[in-house]
């Protein structure tokens, strides 16, 4: 695996992070579920779990 694939990897891992962590923000906030599905590209049944 090249570098730049790993970097490829690293970096979608902490995007995937990242949303989740901004799934959870706005389910605390109150937020619906679907709007944040649609925003996140998580199902609701992820935000759920978070």
């Amino acid at each position: 695996m090249s570098l730049e694939q790993k970097l490829n990897i690293r970096e979608k891992k902490g995007a995937e992070a990242k949303n989740k962590e901004l799934a959870k923000d706005f389910r605390d906030a109150g937020i619906s579920l679907e709007v944040i599905a649609q925003q996140t590209g998580l199902s609701p049944e992820e935000i759920k779990t978070l």
